[in-house]
């Protein structure tokens, strides 16, 4: 089954101060949305919501509207502690199969994107999930029969083109959050791909610490929270407590140049999880952790 990232979406205190770190810091460009004809009680405006990406895709800045659920008839709160939203070609088989295992699904339909259907619902770890189909070409391009999350580039603002490179979800239980993704939304689960001499790979490697769904280290890694894991590797931040979603850019080192005349705090890992692939992490304004990588 083909499928990609289709956004992310992180709650923020302030969503100027959040949509100023993606733009000014990383270099992303503001993204347009586009409204299907019918809306819901979205709450849209700008202090609620900015967007980096194309046609809905991409990175969503949203605000908590504790009562959203209530005002779109839903289950899920989507705008409350981030979600992801993962595109897939045939929602009512997903949709079916959730619901044969007794897993309440919220079914919001085409409410708040233009050509996209999305549904919400939990994963065993309790993280709220959101899978999504493009159901007409105001929408965009729908996934490729075997596609697992091919980068998906936007333009950015100052050194080129970024991406949804990965998401990472943090779990209680690996196997059963893998075998959620696996055996109800029709994931592959696929090989991590370490870096050379690898300092985690002892992490990596182990199937009850790290599950990956895509090519590559591409697209959904499921990770058990390790409370050492920062002080282990001499890190200001740990990406395996609380979750984390991240981005491929073109220059690390021009964003490193302007997180440190902005005076953020980063971890500049390099090349130490991923084969082919330099990794920085930060915290966005509202704590969000934020992992930026260059391939090398």
């Amino acid at each position: 089954m083909g499928w990609f990232i289709h956004h992310v979406n992180v709650q923020a205190h302030d969503v100027r101060q959040s949509a100023a770190f993606y733009r000014d810091i990383i270099g992303l460009k503001d993204g347009a949305w586009v409204y299907p004809a019918t809306v819901g009680e979205v709450g849209h405006n700008p202090d609620s919501i900015a967007a980096f990406g194309s046609l809905n895709r991409g990175i969503h800045v949203v605000r908590a509207i504790p009562t959203f659920p209530r005002d779109n008839k839903l289950l899920h709160n989507p705008t409350i502690g981030g979600h992801f939203a993962f595109n897939v070609p045939d929602i009512l088989v997903v949709k079916a199969r959730l619901e044969a295992a007794g897993i309440a699904v919220s079914d919001a339909g085409e409410y708040a994107m233009s050509g996209v259907r999305q549904i919400y619902c939990y994963d065993p770890s309790h993280n709220v999930i959101e899978i999504n189909q493009i159901v007409n070409p105001s929408g965009g391009p729908a996934p490729g029969a075997e596609e697992t999350n091919d980068l998906r580039f936007e333009p950015g603002i100052y050194e080129g083109e970024w991406a949804l490179h990965h998401v990472n979800l943090p779990a209680h239980d690996v196997r059963a959050t893998a075998a959620f993704f696996r055996d109800l939304i029709g994931l592959e689960e696929m090989a991590w791909e370490p870096a050379a001499d690898s300092p985690v790979a002892a992490y990596t490697s182990n199937p009850d610490s790290l599950a990956m769904f895509g090519h590559q280290n591409r697209g959904l890694h499921i990770a058990k929270p390790t409370p050492a894991f920062a002080w282990d590797n001499g890190f200001k931040h740990n990406p395996t407590v609380g979750g984390h979603f991240a981005l491929v850019v073109q220059s690390l080192d021009a964003v490193k140049q302007r997180m440190d005349k902005a005076g953020v705090i980063y971890t500049e890992a390099g090349p130490y999880a991923m084969a082919g692939m330099r990794q920085l992490y930060a915290y966005d304004p509202s704590l969000n952790l934020v992992e930026i990588d260059e391939m090398i």
